[in-house]
């Protein structure tokens, strides 16, 4: 009997270990494309996420000093923080009369409060501040510029001082004490609070407290990352010059952010226009 070998088809060892080789070159080519577009994406996202923190810190910040009283605002050390204060103008107004040391009256007479969009109305500890020249007048009581109110009506049909139903157009506001100046404009601020930034430990915070209390902690988080050195003057994030009698007072904001080695530097010019 004789037996028939067919031929019996497959690779050989050179073949499986060509095709092997040949795989790990193109697996090494197209790790080396993914892992390069990660890295890109990774960058973008860190990169957009610093100009995200930077820009809204800085608009935030933008906005309320415009609207701070003149004169408000003052650098403050808090442990090893430093902060910037000021005292935001919860509403500005004339007085077409105003006690003065050392009159016994306590009734100032404004233009009326207006409110037609509902967004101010006097809520008690409220504040009168008249002529601020320099942040002593606002946060010292002892300079007599400002005064707790005690009560507001405008003789209108509800005598609601925001209400603009006065005959006359003027409310006759309470207060706690006379002042010590009169205001060249006759302007006249109420407020409410201060608010501070403070930056530490690679984070700046926003705190916002009554302006008769002292700073306790550094406040709500508002931004990391970042890199200025406090030790150096030059990097102090803060820096404000008071006004003067040809320009409104000036905030300066230096603030460097740093994630991964990629860094932005923010600097930026605040003038708060508004006088006493």
């Amino acid at each position: 009997m004789s037996r028939s070998v067919k031929n019996q088809g497959g690779f050989t060892l050179v073949e499986l270990v060509t095709v092997i080789i040949v795989l790990g070159v193109v697996s090494i080519g197209i790790s080396s494309f993914i892992r390069s577009g990660v890295q890109i994406f990774n960058d973008v996202s860190e990169r957009d996420e610093l100009l995200s923190q930077s820009r809204f810190v800085l608009e935030r910040l933008n906005r309320e000093l415009r609207s701070a009283v003149p004169n408000s605002a003052r650098l403050a050390q808090v442990g090893g923080a430093q902060c910037v204060e000021f005292v935001p103008t919860m509403w500005a107004t004339y007085y077409t009369s105003l006690p003065l040391v050392p009159s016994a009256q306590r009734t100032v007479n404004t233009v009326e409060l207006g409110d037609p969009n509902g967004q101010f109305s006097l809520v008690a500890g409220d504040m009168a501040l008249v002529y601020p020249t320099d942040s002593d007048d606002v946060y010292e009581l002892s300079q007599q510029k400002r005064h707790t109110i005690l009560s507001c009506s405008d003789n209108g049909i509800d005598d609601s001082c925001t209400t603009n139903d006065s005959p006359e157009h003027l409310a006759s506001l309470t207060v706690d004490g006379a002042f010590a100046d009169i205001s060249p404009a006759s302007r006249l601020y109420i407020v409410r609070n201060m608010v501070s930034y403070c930056v530490s430990g690679g984070s700046i915070f926003r705190q916002e407290r009554s302006i008769d209390l002292a700073q306790t902690n550094l406040g709500v988080l508002m931004a990391e990352n970042i890199v200025n050195d406090l030790t150096n003057p030059a990097q102090f994030p803060f820096t404000v010059q008071q006004a003067t009698l040809n320009r409104n007072g000036l905030i300066q904001i230096l603030l460097a952010f740093e994630l991964n080695e990629e860094t932005i530097n923010l600097s930026s010019d605040i003038h708060v226009p508004n006088v006493p």
